[in-house]
């Protein structure tokens, strides 16, 4: 099912939707976002829907209008008309925070898209509505239409998935408590470790900090940069080791330094292959967060670009 949105005869954003039961979606697809554990939820007799939303867009001259949000409320209500609980899809990692404020949630496993290199994989509970409350999603209203809390479903969850409680979800994270997270992760103030900081204050790098980043989890193995892939983010080490097959001086990246392209201020390419030598958590800056923190920070946005110079 294919959902567009238009302005006059322009189209100017699109989305794709399956809904189907478990024996409808192809087996990888089934692999790759747990499904098997999450139809443990349902008992034998009960009737049930899983969907996947992909190739979601919006033109870029209309990103910051009502257009995803009036795209997200028509899948909303075609979930709910399907009684479906359980929503999967994902996203490059500077998009997560766009995700998360719709009230996804990472269910902590990352896959590899062939034309888009790493990406999160995300659901939705869809009956959470405590959930998108918190991250104060603009589906809360037509959620609180057609939904209800079922606290059965988030229990389940929670139990089902107890890795997932380590996840920094973007949207659920106060200023102080994404600085404290972040000193644990690099055994010192981030203040005094990352270069992309020096000659902040406090107040300023915590708002940059907040609005741009988001942490994500990559296992060993994972490849966190693809030579000629899009690069519309800054990464920046927090924990674990890097190393790549281009340059042996991957290796030598410390916790607090950025690798890989400096995509904050005009999206470019990746040009080496960078990958996670141990379990590694970094920090992404996201290039589309970092552009409306420049309209509104100008003056901080000034010096973390000569930082970045």
């Amino acid at each position: 099912m294919i959902f567009y949105a238009t302005i006059g005869s322009e189209v100017v954003g699109t989305a794709r939707v399956n809904i189907g039961q478990l024996a409808d979606f192809p087996s990888e697809i089934v692999k790759t976002y747990y499904m098997e554990r999450f139809q443990n939820f349902y008992n034998d007799n009960d009737t049930y829907n899983f969907r996947l939303t992909s190739k979601g867009m919006v033109s870029a001259l209309y990103r910051n209008s009502p257009v995803l949000n009036a795209l997200m409320f028509k899948i909303f209500e075609l979930y709910c008309t399907h009684q479906v609980h359980f929503g999967f899809g994902n996203c490059n990692f500077h998009l997560l925070p766009l995700h998360e404020y719709y009230g996804h949630r990472r269910i902590g496993k990352n896959i590899v898209d062939p034309n888009f290199g790493l990406q999160a994989s995300f659901v939705m509970l869809l009956d959470d509505i405590q959930h998108l409350e918190k991250a104060q999603s603009p589906l809360l209203e037509v959620a609180c239409k057609t939904r209800k809390l079922n606290s059965r479903v988030v229990d389940w969850s929670n139990s089902e998935f107890p890795e997932t409680a380590s996840i920094v979800n973007s949207r659920l994270t106060s200023k102080e408590n994404l600085r404290t997270i972040l000193c644990v992760r690099l055994e010192n103030s981030p203040y005094e470790v990352m270069p992309i900081l020096q000659g902040l204050s406090e107040t300023e790098a915590k708002n940059f900090l907040h609005n741009c980043g988001v942490i994500v989890k990559c296992p060993k193995g994972d490849y966190l940069v693809t030579r000629e892939a899009a690069c519309q983010e800054l990464m920046v080490l927090l924990s674990g080791a890097l190393c790549s097959p281009d340059d042996t001086d991957i290796n030598k990246i410390v916790l607090g330094q950025h690798f890989g392209e400096i995509g904050l201020v005009n999206r470019t390419k990746h040009t080496l292959n960078v990958m996670a030598a141990t379990d590694t958590e970094i920090l992404v800056l996201s290039y589309h967060y970092f552009q409306k923190f420049c309209r509104s920070y100008p003056d901080v946005a000034t010096k973390i670009l000569h930082n970045l110079t």
